[in-house]
């Protein structure tokens, strides 16, 4: 699965070179719907609370992207995907934070629940007109554009 579409590696931010900066390796699920783009509101307490971002999570040690998201989404939303390729990989810096995020985001399709939530306080199915419509986590926004684009060439 890893080896499905790799040809949109995007690096936006060098990766940190301070030794008290986390690095933490990510997967991001851009589920498509009739041409609309789930997203998830932030929940309460948590790092960037009220920030939207694709859902997805970490990567645990033994795991590859395709295996953390299809997992992820199944602890969070309650949910099975079906992960139909790799749409990129991005690297963010939260400087404040001091946290390093390496996301890798896949191209997939809900195949049953109903994306129950359970840390998010909010979601929408947004069309890529509205995808501006809400507050993007920063690591998020170039994953935007890459959705941005993949539409743009169907």
């Amino acid at each position: 699965m890893e080896n499905i579409n790799m040809s949109t590696d995007l690096i936006f931010n060098k990766i940190a070179e301070q030794k008290d900066v986390k690095n933490v390796d990510v997967a991001c699920a851009v589920i498509i719907k009739n041409n609309t783009i789930f997203c998830c509101k932030r929940g309460h307490g948590r790092s960037l609370e009220g920030k939207w971002e694709f859902p997805g999570g970490k990567i645990e040690k033994g795991e590859l992207g395709h295996e953390a998201l299809i997992r992820e989404i199944e602890e969070e939303l309650k949910s099975e995907i079906k992960v139909n390729c790799r749409l990129g990989r991005i690297e963010h810096t939260y400087t404040a934070e001091k946290l390093n995020i390496k996301m890798q985001a896949y191209e997939c399709e809900l195949l049953s629940g109903n994306l129950e939530l359970t840390e998010h306080t909010d979601s929408k199915w947004l069309t890529v007109d509205e995808l501006d419509s809400v507050d993007w986590a920063d690591a998020d926004k170039p994953i935007v554009e890459i959705v941005r684009k993949r539409f743009a060439e169907q």
